[in-house]
């Protein structure tokens, strides 16, 4: 995966004129540079390639959690992974929020 497709990828997810704010731009920073930090890692350290479609299974669950805080069952470890670093980045991070 490369940088531009993951860059593509959430720009997709934003599409939304509406969700051009400066709290959702560095929402989105945090995710596309801990998404590219997990992809290096994972590569270095397992030989584990981290694909696009790893990527929208962690996207496809993220909005969910953030509204919930349950996180998913599922045995697709790579994207679990990825989330579970979203979370604990956005922790870290608060109150940077996602307003969709």
């Amino acid at each position: 995966m490369e940088e531009k497709d993951l860059e593509k990828l959430f720009l997709t997810v934003a599409q939304d004129p509406a969700l051009d704010t400066d709290a959702n731009r560095k929402f989105f920073s945090l995710l596309i540079q801990s998404t590219l930090r997990y992809r290096d890692e994972m590569l270095s350290s397992k030989g584990i390639v981290v694909t696009v479609g790893d990527v929208r299974a962690a996207l496809g669950w993220l909005v969910p959690v953030l509204a919930t805080g349950n996180m998913p069952e599922t045995e697709n470890n790579i994207s679990m992974g990825l989330l579970d670093l979203w979370m604990d980045e956005l922790k870290k991070r608060e109150p940077i929020t996602y307003r969709g």
